[in-house]
């Protein structure tokens, strides 16, 4: 039997989200930006994501992801992935493929128990992010539809549009350490001033739909 790895994707697992208002003027180096990037930021609500994916069409893999905050293209504002590892050469391959996200492979360490987690990525055999998170239990509801986001991603010709649907629960964090090198992933105090309260969800269950084509 042949995997479908095309879009629409349904994914299943538990992860961390660190909500923050980001700088209005971030530096290219320290956002990862291109050019292009630096004139369509403008600031806004960002987040820094870490994901345990218990299953997917790519199967199980691990995720870092950094959204400096918003980015405005013909008078709308959009979300953008601009850093990005996954565990999964797949993930890789068909993130890119699909949805214009720029994946790049790490190795990842994820340690859980009932009241904490620590997580630890490294490129190369060389650590270059590393978290250690504290949980706290009382339950709340999670769905998309409270804080719609739709990505506008950058392929070769063309920017491809995904607005994912996702639901969960979820349960407050708190970061006791975080620790990057700021040449692969941001430093906490580089990209923001104001880190709102994590946010640790398990289970999720999310859908990544086929994405929009919208021309240059």
């Amino acid at each position: 039997m042949m995997e479908n790895y095309e879009a629409p994707w349904d994914l299943k697992g538990k992860g961390i989200i660190l909500p923050f208002l980001s700088r209005d003027l971030i530096p290219a180096e320290i956002g990862f930006f291109s050019e292009e990037d630096s004139s369509q930021f403008s600031g806004g609500a960002g987040a820094i994501m870490l994901v345990s994916y218990e299953s997917s069409n790519v199967g199980p893999y691990f995720e870092l992801l950094y959204i400096p905050g918003n980015f405005k293209f013909r008078q709308k504002k959009y979300k953008r992935i601009t850093k990005i590892y996954v565990s999964s050469e797949l993930s890789v391959e068909h993130g890119r493929k699909n949805w214009g996200i720029p994946k790049e492979l790490a190795d990842f360490e994820w340690e859980e128990n009932d009241k904490s987690i620590q997580i630890e990525i490294s490129k190369e055999n060389k650590l270059f992010f590393s978290i250690d998170l504290k949980k706290h239990f009382f339950p709340f509801p999670i769905h998309s539809a409270f804080y719609p986001i739709t990505l506008l991603q950058k392929s070769d010709s063309e920017y491809l549009t995904t607005q994912f649907r996702g639901k969960g629960i979820g349960h407050f964090c708190s970061v006791n350490s975080y620790h990057s090198d700021k040449s692969h992933f941001p430093a906490k105090t580089e990209i923001s001033n104001v880190f709102l309260p994590g946010i640790y969800v398990n289970p999720f269950y999310l859908t990544f739909p086929v994405a929009g084509r919208l021309e240059k």
